[in-house]
């Protein structure tokens, strides 16, 4: 069975070594330019406190309400 995940992630990195003529210096220049744009910020969601109500159990299935 073909992933086609993997299958679009790989021609995406061929697609974008092809712009840059398989030159490692220019993919490397052009990923760090990407990276200092402002819209690309990490965001660490570690920090952030869980929603205590999206983590309580919910009704089973087949279970009758009252």
């Amino acid at each position: 069975m073909k992933n086609e995940i993997l299958s679009e992630v790989w021609r995406n990195r061929d697609e974008f070594a092809k712009r840059h003529n398989y030159d490692l210096n220019a993919m490397v220049a052009t990923l760090q330019e990407m990276e200092r744009h402002p819209l690309s910020a990490i965001v660490d969601r570690r920090k952030e406190t869980p929603n205590i109500k999206s983590l309580q159990p919910t009704a089973r299935r087949g279970a009758r309400r009252r």
